[in-house]
C-alpha cells in the first residue's frame, strides 16, 4: 500500500496546480514548482501539505476574496473535472490561513470544499477566534441539505480531533456543542451520526456522566430506533472498554464477577512482524442467570526504553446462558503499519470480559 504522504508527491502537486491553471490560466506554474520536489522529499504527510499551501498562495498573488474564488472554481462539478479528496486539503488549509478576516467567504469556501474532502481541520481556527459567530453558522449548517456538511458541524467541533488541534475551551461547562450534537443525533446519514458518536466520545475522557445522560434520554425519546443503538455503543467505546460500571448498565453487559477463564494460551510464539499471534479462550458463566458478554483485549506493546504500553482491541460479543462456556478462536497480526513502530521483546496479551482485566500471558516478538 503507497504511503499516504505519496498523495502529496511532487507529480499530485502538479495535477493540483494543473485544475488551479486550468480555471485560473493566470496562476504562476514556474512559481508553484520552484524548489517544491526537493521540499517535499523529506516531509510527511501534512508537511507535505502545508508546503504544498504555500507554493499555491506563492503561485496565486490575489486578495483572499479573489483567491478563495479561483479555489472554489477549481473543485470537482459534475462533469468530473476539478479537485476532490486529498487535492482539496491544501486549499483548506489556505482559507484557515486567510479567511479569519473574511468570516463569510470563508464559510462559503468550506462549505462547498468540504463536499469534496473535508474542512473539519480549517474549520477549528474560526471556533478559536470567532466563537459566537462560528456556532452560529454550524447551527444553521445543521439543517444544510449535504450530508457532508451536517457532518463538518460535529467533526470540526470535536475537542479532540486528531491531526487538528485540541479545543479545550469546548469543554466548559455547560458544553457548548452538546445544542450541535441535539439537532443532528437522528440525522439520515450513518456518516453524520459516525461523528456525533465520536463526539460525545470525546466528552467521556471527561465527563462520562454526561455522555451516559444524554443517550440514555435520547434513547428513552426514540426506543424503536435502531441507529441510536449503534451511535451508543461508538459513543462508549471509551467507557467499554474501560469497563465504566454505568456504560456497561446502559448497554446491557452484567457484572464479570461471575466469570471465569477455563482455559487461555496462545500459540505461535515466538512471532514476527508481518506474523499472527493465535489465541484460544474458553470463559465460563458461572452465575444462575444468563449474562452479555463483551470479550476484548489488550496487547501490551514494548516500546523502545523497554516498558509495556496496552492497546485495546475489540473482540466479540455473546450472550451467555445460566452455566455456559464460550469458546474463542482467533489471531492478532502484526503487519506493519504506518501508525505503530515495532520493537522486538516481550510483549502481553491481557484478556478483558466486561471490563475486568484478567491476567496476561507473555509472548515474543522478534524483527
Amino acid at each position: 500500500m503507497e504511503p499516504f504522504k505519496e498523495h502529496f508527491s511532487f507529480a499530485n502537486a502538479r495535477k493540483i496546480a494543473a485544475e488551479i491553471h486550468r480555471v485560473y490560466p493566470g496562476f504562476d506554474m514556474k512559481t508553484f514548482t520552484r524548489g517544491l520536489e526537493k521540499k517535499l522529499a523529506p516531509l510527511e504527510l501534512k508537511q507535505r501539505m502545508q508546503a504544498v499551501a504555500d507554493h499555491l498562495e506563492a503561485a496565486l498573488p490575489l486578495e483572499t476574496p479573489a483567491l478563495f474564488a479561483v479555489m472554489v472554481k477549481a473543485l470537482a462539478g459534475e462533469d468530473k473535472r476539478g479537485l476532490r479528496g486529498f487535492s482539496v486539503w491544501p486549499l483548506t488549509e489556505i482559507v484557515a490561513r486567510r479567511g479569519l478576516g473574511h468570516f463569510a467567504e470563508s464559510m462559503d469556501a468550506l462549505a462547498q470544499m468540504t463536499q469534496r474532502f473535508t474542512a473539519e481541520f480549517a474549520i477549528r481556527p474560526f471556533i478559536r477566534h470567532h466563537r459566537e459567530k462560528t456556532m452560529r453558522q454550524l447551527h444553521r449548517w445543521c439543517d444544510h441539505p449535504n450530508e457532508h456538511v451536517r457532518r463538518l458541524v460535529s467533526e470540526g467541533s470535536r475537542p479532540f480531533l486528531p491531526w487538528g488541534g485540541n479545543l479545550y475551551e469546548l469543554l466548559d461547562s455547560p458544553y457548548q456543542t452538546l445544542d450541535l450534537l441535539e439537532k443532528l443525533h437522528r440525522d439520515p446519514s450513518d456518516y453524520v451520526r459516525l461523528s456525533v458518536a465520536n463526539h460525545l466520545n470525546d466528552f467521556s475522557k471527561g465527563n462520562a456522566k454526561l455522555v451516559i445522560d444524554t443517550l440514555a434520554r435520547w434513547r428513552k425519546s426514540a426506543p424503536h430506533d435502531p441507529h441510536l443503538d449503534k451511535l451508543s455503543r461508538h459513543a462508549c467505546r471509551t467507557l467499554l472498554k474501560n469497563g465504566h460500571p454505568a456504560a456497561l448498565k446502559l448497554h446491557g453487559y452484567g457484572s464479570a464477577d461471575s466469570l471465569e477463564i477455563e482455559s487461555f494460551n496462545l500459540q505461535g510464539s515466538p512471532i514476527r512482524i508481518g506474523e499472527k499471534i493465535g489465541y484460544r479462550i474458553v470463559i465460563r458463566n458461572h452465575s444462575h442467570q444468563s449474562l452479555r458478554l463483551m470479550f476484548d483485549y489488550a496487547i501490551h506493546h514494548r516500546k523502545a526504553n523497554g516498558t509495556l504500553t496496552p492497546k485495546v482491541f475489540k473482540g466479540r460479543v455473546k450472550d451467555l446462558a445460566a452455566g455456559e462456556s464460550w469458546e474463542i478462536h482467533g489471531a492478532h497480526s502484526f503487519r506493519q503499519v504506518t501508525t505503530r513502530v515495532y520493537h522486538a521483546g516481550k510483549h502481553q496479551f491481557e484478556p478483558r470480559l466486561n471490563g475486568r482485566v484478567f491476567p496476561a500471558i507473555e509472548f515474543e516478538l522478534k524483527l
